[in-house]
């Protein structure tokens, strides 16, 4: 069995919390209150080969002030979860400053490729004000690993998403987890944006 950590980074009531509990208990509750502060969840699950993959989940509370005590939890991970909800455009625009938090934090390259899942919310509703274009430029921007819409509220894509973390892990960093094979690296982007080739 190997465990690895994964963050969940983003703006308040984008459904973070609603993401873990969904994976974790497959329940959904319509009134939910922001979460305040961190809680840590932890959920077996296996590879396509075969592997145990243990999911270690932090649920980060996305109110500003709480941004500065996200980095202890930030630098530990090894992957994280990039939640939006697809009804509020600044949960997307704001997308950017979570994953610069992200690589600041960490200081990892692996490959140029980022360990991430970008997340859509609520696939459910009908009123996307996100444009296709505007994620696959940040997609491409950042080299973030994969991209994938989900609905909490019933469940589409909820368990596809934690499997596709975990075959990431796999392929990014092996089944030994060795991150000292990672190289550790200074953060010499702009801060307007990644000058590096995919």
């Amino acid at each position: 069995e190997i465990t690895f950590k994964v963050i969940t980074l983003g703006n308040s009531n984008v459904g973070k919390s609603s993401i873990i509990k969904r994976f974790i208990s497959d329940k959904f509750e319509t009134k939910t209150i922001s979460a305040i502060g961190f809680g840590t969840f932890n959920k077996e699950i296996e590879s396509k080969d075969g592997t145990k993959v243990r999911l270690n989940l932090t649920d980060t509370a996305g109110q500003e002030n709480y941004k500065a005590l996200s980095v202890n939890y930030i630098k530990n991970a090894d992957g994280v979860l990039l939640v939006y909800a697809n009804d509020d455009r600044k949960s997307f625009e704001d997308i950017e400053g979570w994953i610069d938090s992200f690589i600041d934090n960490t200081k990892i390259d692996v490959g140029k490729q980022l360990p991430a899942y970008l997340v859509e919310n609520k696939r459910d509703s009908n009123c996307s004000v996100i444009d296709k274009e505007e994620i696959q430029n940040l997609i491409n921007k950042y080299h973030i690993y994969g991209y994938i819409e989900v609905s909490t509220k019933d469940g589409y894509n909820i368990k596809e998403v934690f499997q596709n973390m975990a075959e990431m892990f796999i392929k990014i960093y092996g089944k030994k987890k060795n991150k000292e094979n990672l190289k550790l690296i200074k953060s010499k982007r702009k801060k307007n944006g990644c000058n590096c080739d995919k």
